[in-house]
């Protein structure tokens, strides 16, 4: 699948511009501040994934720095959510998360996020298209 960095780069050219307001302004704290918060979410940008291992019948989602791989059977898949964030009806962010049971209990994770609701229904479609196709082919 492919990535969505949309969303992501938009917060680090955002934390980078306000390191490089830091150096324009002469203030030391604010350069380094911002300079590692820009430096971490571009390494949380390109460690972030959504694998569907269709031998194994697993989804494996891996969101930031700190938080763990998540492993999803299929069996344990429940729905999936988009959801869309206005303000003043202009669309502030989108995104696409996945509800799942673990233990017995209904548990959620993000998938994707970005600006819009067409990107965030691609993605979900791309998702539906690669489990209905190993469905058909009898694999599930």
């Amino acid at each position: 699948m492919k990535r969505q960095y949309g969303f992501g780069l938009i917060i680090v050219f955002g934390m980078a511009a306000l390191a490089f307001a830091g150096i324009w302004l002469k203030k030391p704290v604010m350069i380094w501040i911002f300079g590692i918060l820009t430096v971490l979410c571009l390494i949380s940008l390109f460690i972030n994934h959504v694998v569907l291992d269709m031998n194994r019948k697993v989804i494996l989602i891996k969101n930031g720095l700190i938080i763990p791989p998540v492993q999803i059977p299929l069996s344990d898949f429940v729905n999936f959510e988009l959801v869309r964030i206005k303000q003043y009806f202009v669309t502030i962010n989108v995104s696409l998360n996945l509800y799942y049971l673990k233990n017995g209990k209904e548990q959620c994770t993000g998938i994707a996020q970005g600006f819009t609701t067409r990107a965030m229904q691609n993605l979900l479609n791309e998702i539906h298209e690669i489990i209905k196709t190993d469905e058909h082919s009898g694999k599930i």
